[in-house]
C-alpha cells in the first residue's frame, strides 16, 4: 500500500500504515513516535511511558536538590554526604548518584538551582532599560536580596562557609555568579553616590554591608527569635529589615 502524502513525498514513502485516523477532515498517519498528517507536517510524539518517566526524573531531581540545599546549608560541604541527602529527600542513594554522579556535582547543581532565578531577576533590574535613577535601582536590588535571603536562608549560610575557603567551589561561584553580581551592584552604588543619593563611602565595603545586613538575620533566625521575640521571616520583619537598610544606605 502506497502512503505517500501530497506535498511531502519525502516524509513518508511506501510505508506500511499501522493506523489511520480521520481528524477534522485530514488523514493522520501514525508511525510509532512520529505523526505525519495530510498537510505534510511531522511532529515528534513522545510515548506516554517516556513522558511519565521524565516527569518522575524531574520530580526526583527537584526533591534531591531541595534536600541538598538544606543539608549543605546546615552542615556545609564537608559535613554533608550524598547518603544524608538521599535520606532527607526520601530516595535511594543509588538514585542520587544516578542523577548527579558525585557530591561535587550535586553541590554545583544545588547552587545553580538556587541562584539562577535570582540572578536573572536581579540582572533585569540592574540592566535598567527604563533609565531609572541609580538609587531606585539600588533600592530594588536591596529588596530583592532581602527577600531571597528570607526565602532561602541556606544560600547565605553556604556562601558564608565557602567564602572562608579557597576551594574550587568558591572559584566556581565567583566565576559563574559572584564577580559579575558584585561589579554591577558596586557600579550602581558609585553612580548613586555621584548623584548624591547614596552615602559617601567605599562602594565595595557598602556592597558587603548590604549583603551582610540583608542576609545575616535570616541565617541566625533562631538566635534572633530567642533574643528579640521576633520571627525574622514574618512580613513585618522583612519589611523592617529592608527599611533599615534604606535608612543606612541612602542619604
Amino acid at each position: 500500500m502506497n502512503t505517500s502524502l501530497p506535498g511531502n513525498t519525502n516524509a513518508v514513502s511506501d510505508a506500511i500504515v499501522p493506523e489511520q485516523q480521520i481528524r477534522r477532515g485530514r488523514m493522520a498517519v501514525r508511525l510509532d513516535a512520529v505523526a505525519v498528517d495530510a498537510s505534510g507536517d511531522a511532529r515528534i510524539k513522545v510515548p506516554k511511558k517516556q513522558r511519565n518517566s521524565q516527569k518522575r526524573g524531574d520530580d526526583v531531581r527537584e526533591r534531591v536538590v531541595q534536600a541538598a540545599l538544606e543539608c549543605f546549608g546546615a552542615f556545609g560541604f564537608e559535613g554533608t554526604s550524598t547518603r544524608a541527602v538521599a535520606d532527607r529527600a526520601g530516595v535511594s542513594h543509588t538514585l542520587v548518584l544516578y542523577h548527579f554522579g558525585s557530591k561535587e556535582e550535586l553541590w554545583t547543581a544545588t547552587m545553580a538551582n538556587a541562584l539562577d532565578g535570582y540572578i536573572q531577576s536581579v540582572a533585569e533590574n540592574l540592566d535598567n532599560k527604563e533609565g531609572r535613577p541609580a538609587a531606585d535601582v539600588l533600592r530594588r536590588f536591596i529588596e530583592q536580596f532581602v527577600r531571597l535571603s528570607a526565602q532561602f536562608p541556606q544560600i547565605h549560610r553556604i556562601m558564608t562557609m565557602e567564602g572562608n575557603q579557597n576551594t574550587t567551589r568558591l572559584n566556581w561561584l565567583i566565576d559563574n555568579y559572584l564577580r559579575d553580581h558584585f561589579c554591577r551592584v558596586r557600579d550602581i552604588i558609585k553612580v548613586g553616590q555621584s548623584d548624591g543619593a547614596v552615602r559617601d563611602c567605599d562602594a565595595s565595603r557598602l556592597y558587603y554591608y548590604i549583603i551582610g545586613g540583608g542576609g545575616t538575620l535570616f541565617t541566625l533566625s533562631t538566635e534572633y527569635l530567642q533574643l528579640t521575640g521576633r520571627n525574622v521571616f514574618s512580613e513585618a520583619e522583612i519589611f523592617r529589615n529592608i527599611a533599615f537598610l534604606y535608612d543606612t544606605v541612602f542619604i
